[in-house]
């Protein structure tokens, strides 16, 4: 990898995962400070557009596109191209080498990977996806970051459509079986416990392998935002619905290791999720492979259905 790429891949992450948690320096950001929290983005950069993201997804206002294919993804199941994990103090960042290609009906081009990242809330009890679905929150939220042809970070960030995110859900749940990917995934957290701390990964882990059984027909489509400052509105989004089952402890693994600041004795690194943004005058499209009648329920097991329609029930009441 030349120098020039290895300058591009460091500043992506800088946009999409990096900030600086509860500094006083100007123009920073955080997720749990008032000071510098989610209120106060609106005053950086494009934070205060009309097509920013997160979003709620409501699957019956959604719009069926029967040209929405299969999403392909190419050298995916290739574990070498994770190079390293990083700990930004906002988020847990893994730098990807050149190869990973993503293309779809409905994207503009031929999109790379660069990076991915996760947000989380409170462990396994405390939901922190940043996308929802109807009202529906879910434990943790995966993002696979892509620039389309390949371009350079700061190409990209001209170009509307120059960054192409997929998002996968992640649910914690008592009775799925271990994941050798996730385990070692979580595994790898230990040696980045502090922001600033880097690791080289050791091909122990795919995407693919992460991703498990996720229906890559099924999905949603929207033309969104970066979730992070500056939050550049240049992010055509692809919102899987069908769940990464998880052990618990998966996901209680990143708020309890994971320190965001330089000390251990610092706030942990949690609850590192943007609140829900206006939808406004946009469109979801639904892919081929979903229907807008058929319930976003059927990802669900029946006995998690119950709580998920009194939840949505109770907040259908409340508006």
């Amino acid at each position: 990898m030349n120098p020039a790429s290895v300058q591009h891949l460091i500043v992506l992450g800088t946009l999409l995962g990096a900030g600086f948690t509860g500094a006083d320096t100007t123009g920073s950001w955080c997720y749990e400070d008032p000071k510098c929290g989610p209120e106060t983005w609106v005053t950086l950069g494009h934070c205060n557009g009309t097509r920013q993201s997160p979003i709620n997804i409501v699957t019956p206002d959604t719009v069926h596109n029967p040209h929405l294919g299969v999403v392909s993804l190419a050298g995916y199941g290739d574990a070498r191209k994770l190079i390293s994990m990083e700990n930004k103090g906002t988020t847990v960042d893994v730098l990807l080498a050149d190869g990973l290609r993503l293309s779809a009906q409905g994207l503009p081009a031929i999109y790379t990977a660069k990076s991915f990242h996760l947000h989380w809330g409170q462990g396994a009890a405390q939901p922190g996806s940043e996308h929802f679905i109807n009202y529906q929150g879910f434990s943790m939220e995966l993002h696979i970051v892509h620039t389309k042809n390949n371009l350079s970070v700061a190409d990209a960030l001209k170009d509307p459509e120059g960054i192409a995110v997929l998002a996968f859900f992640l649910q914690a749940t008592a009775h799925t079986r271990p994941s050798h990917s996730w385990d070692s995934f979580t595994q790898h957290l230990k040696k980045v416990a502090l922001k600033g701390k880097k690791t080289d990964l050791d091909g122990s882990f795919s995407l693919r392998g992460l991703l498990g059984s996720v229906d890559l027909a099924r999905y949603y489509r929207y033309q969104g935002s970066l979730t992070t400052p500056n939050c550049d509105e240049v992010v055509v989004w692809t919102v899987f619905p069908d769940l990464i089952l998880v052990p618990p402890g998966v996901v209680d693994a990143f708020p309890s290791i994971l320190s965001s600041t330089k000390s251990d004795a610092g706030p942990r690194l949690q609850n590192n999720y943007r609140p829900l943004q206006s939808l406004g005058n946009r469109h979801v499209q639904a892919s081929a492979g979903l229907r807008v009648a058929r319930s976003f329920s059927s990802t669900v097991r029946p006995a998690a259905f119950i709580p998920l329609l009194i939840s949505t029930a109770a907040i259908a009441w409340h508006l």
